[in-house]
């Protein structure tokens, strides 16, 4: 068993804040103590940072930091003075359930299959993408076709030719951003496809990334089937509204089609859809947020908010003692 009063699931940018923000809100109300003991952080990947480890494109910290930066600049303004916290960090290790006696199952090589028993648990763990294959067009499953989110890992962090030709289901800001990605690898986007009758995505990303690079945009239309074996060969593109069907040859499909917060975890923790008090949910697995400056505001708040609660424990049993 190990014991971590905080207890942090996800070392991503949110983790992170609120890993950082609870030690210092700890070591203004218990000075003297070693607040970065009471902190533990899990994350299943190798190193901290999440999704913004990818993100090599601007347009991050302009709320936060006031600067323009890398999704990358953004998390090394928090990867450095987490690495310098003393905060317990259980890299590769994932977190497989939480249960009502404040303990969460965990699996890592470090630590083996094991129990983390806490006080307060904070729920980092930003979202999954919903798959291509969750939606119901018809035809084969051939190779290549991915997620936004797995085309940007090859492309950014495993500098992988994901195809030449390429079709992104979606508008929003995932999609237009992996559109203009792969203008600038030098590859063909055919067309974004998008079932709402108006483009979706921030602004600044639609100007800068479909309308900059003049990218088609395929409005009030789904992708109906698939076709190809062995490799994706083309897609039948519907409108929603006539039902009028066009073929689109490409060698790769990209589905940026929505994020669903990561709480399997908490499974069968909540009572009328609420969870115990001695749970928090920070960044996008508390909402999906538009921009990560938002998520880092209120991870800060989770984290502030946590350890005042401990804090208050803790200074409650030494006036009863």
């Amino acid at each position: 068993m190990i014991n971590s009063p905080i207890l942090i699931v996800g070392g991503g940018a949110a983790g992170m804040a609120a890993a950082l923000s609870a030690r210092k809100r700890l070591s203004e109300l218990l000075p003297g103590g070693e607040a970065g003991n009471c902190i533990t952080v899990l994350e299943r990947e190798s190193e901290p940072g999440g999704v913004l480890r990818q993100c090599v494109h601007h347009g991050f910290g302009l709320t936060r930091f006031s600067s323009d930066l890398t999704g990358m600049e953004y998390m090394q303004r928090f990867a450095g003075p987490f690495a310098a916290s003393g905060i317990s960090f259980l890299p590769d290790t994932s977190a497989l359930e939480a249960y009502p006696d404040k303990t969460l199952l965990a699996v890592g090589p470090k630590t083996g299959r094991c129990r983390i028993h806490f006080e307060h648990l904070i729920l980092a763990s930003g979202c999954y993408e919903r798959s291509f294959q969750s939606l119901t067009a018809a035809g084969t499953r051939p190779s290549g076709i991915y997620t936004a989110g797995e085309a940007q890992y090859l492309i950014n962090r495993c500098h992988a030719g994901i195809g030449e030709e390429a079709v992104i289901l979606g508008s929003g800001d995932m999609g237009q951003i992996l559109a203009r990605r792969m203008i600038l690898e030098g590859k063909k986007v055919l067309a974004v496809i998008e079932k709402n009758s108006v483009c979706g995505g921030l602004l600044k990303n639609r100007r800068d990334c479909l309308e900059k690079y003049r990218i088609p945009v395929i409005l009030s239309s789904t992708i109906a089937s698939v076709h190809g074996e062995g490799r994706l060969a083309g897609v039948t593109v519907r409108n929603i509204r006539t039902k009028e069907e066009k073929y689109i040859s490409c060698d790769t499909l990209i589905s940026a089609v929505g994020l669903i917060p990561e709480r399997r975890i908490l499974k069968g923790l909540g009572q009328d859809g609420r969870l115990p008090d001695w749970i928090s949910l920070c960044g996008n697995c508390h909402h999906v947020h538009k921009i990560v400056d938002s998520v880092t505001l209120q991870a800060e708040e989770t984290g502030k908010a946590a350890a005042e609660k401990l804090a208050f424990s803790v200074l409650s049993g030494l006036s009863k003692a």
